[in-house]
């Protein structure tokens, strides 16, 4: 199974994020795309949330811990 997970919208981004940046988690491995980054926080409160059980093809949004930051990532099934 692979979730693609892609940034949907912020306030600023920490991180140096944009809208529409993605990874991928594909069979349980965290894949970012080749010379891209992605926020250790954000990634982890996706596993967090693909750990519980919670459905991807329902695209839920999975925002990251900052606050101020207000940054959400949307989960899909592909």
């Amino acid at each position: 199974m692979t979730i693609r997970c892609t940034v949907e919208s912020f306030n600023y981004s920490a991180c140096g994020l944009e809208v529409g940046d993605t990874f991928e988690v594909v069979d349980g491995a965290v894949v970012v795309p080749e010379g891209k980054r992605f926020c250790y926080f954000a990634i982890a409160n996706v596993v967090a949330v693909l750990g519980s059980g919670m459905d991807a093809r329902s695209r839920p949004l999975v925002a990251c811990p900052d606050p101020p930051e207000n940054l959400f990532v949307r989960l899909e099934e592909l």
